[in-house]
């Protein structure tokens, strides 16, 4: 699997993908920011984040009481009587009651599963206590707010974003390796 997964690497269109991270990086800037390398790399990481958390849901908890079908506010109410007006033949079609983000792209996903091996691989590796700033930094791509991540993890703010800053440097490091390195498929 380790193997499969560094060919994937080293095959990989890195000059696409830092195409999009720098996209992705100019559409999120503050206006006055200067863009640099981890600031890409940190986009592709919380793309990557996000990617990973629509891709693979967690699995539904087990063994709690759900919830009855009854309308408990006035918004179920009315969906409701849209579901009742469509079994009645009043309306033709069903209309959504909640809309669900649209699935990633195969390219995304895939880019998601390079960037994470990267994540989990490469980025922080020198730093001491490891698990807690690996998680922070995390949290942080998945959007947690800075105060709330310092709350759980007992870092300050200027170490959460030092973190930051770094794990995207590490995460830009080696796809500059990898982007210069290609191997040849012909013997497989």
């Amino acid at each position: 699997m380790i193997d499969q997964i560094i060919l994937k690497i080293k095959n990989h269109n890195w000059h696409k993908t830092l195409r999009d991270g720098e996209q992705l990086a100019l559409d999120n800037k503050k206006a006055d920011a200067v863009l640099r390398d981890h600031h890409i790399a940190w986009e592709l990481l919380k793309e990557a984040a996000k990617v990973s958390r629509l891709t693979y849901p967690a699995p539904p908890r087990t063994g709690f009481p759900s919830t009855s079908s009854l309308p408990d506010a006035p918004d179920d109410v009315t969906q409701w009587q849209l579901m009742s007006a469509y079994l009645r033949g009043d309306i033709e079609s069903l209309p959504s009651s909640e809309t669900k983000a649209s699935r990633p792209s195969s390219e995304q996903i895939d880019r998601s599963e390079l960037i994470l091996y990267l994540w989990h691989h490469y980025a922080l590796i020198r730093k001491g206590d490891r698990s807690r700033i690996k998680r922070a930094v995390y949290l942080k791509a998945n959007g947690v707010k800075t105060q709330r991540i310092g709350a759980i993890t007992g870092l300050t703010t200027k170490q959460i974003l030092s973190a930051q800053t770094e794990a995207g440097q590490d995460i830009i490091d080696h796809i500059f390796t990898y982007s210069h390195k290609t191997v040849d498929l012909s013997f497989f």
